[in-house]
C-alpha cells in the first residue's frame, strides 16, 4: 500500500517542483513540490521496513485442523508447521 502512495506522491512532487513554472498568490509550488516528495520518501521507507519484516522471520506457516467425533464429545486439534 506505501509502495504505490510512494510513488503517487513523488510524481506528483516532481512535477509541482520541477514541471510548473506557473506563479500563484501565497503559494510556493517548489515547496509545496518538496513536501510531496519528501512523503514519498518516508512512504517508501515505510514499506521498505514492512516488506523487510515479512521476510525477516516469518517464512513459518502454521496448520490447525480441529477434528470432532460424530457425538460432539470429542475435539482433537492438530497444529502443523509448514
Amino acid at each position: 500500500m506505501f509502495a504505490g502512495l510512494a510513488v503517487l506522491l513523488l510524481v506528483i512532487g516532481a512535477i509541482a517542483r520541477f514541471a510548473i513554472n506557473d506563479a500563484f498568490d501565497g503559494v510556493d509550488l517548489a515547496t509545496i513540490g518538496n513536501i510531496l516528495m519528501a512523503g514519498g520518501v518516508l512512504c517508501l521507507v515505510i514499506a521498505a521496513i514492512q516488506g523487510a519484516g515479512r521476510m525477516g522471520g516469518s517464512s513459518r506457516r502454521f496448520t490447525t485442523e480441529r477434528h470432532v467425533s460424530p457425538d460432539g464429545d470429542h475435539v482433537v486439534e492438530e497444529t502443523r508447521t509448514n
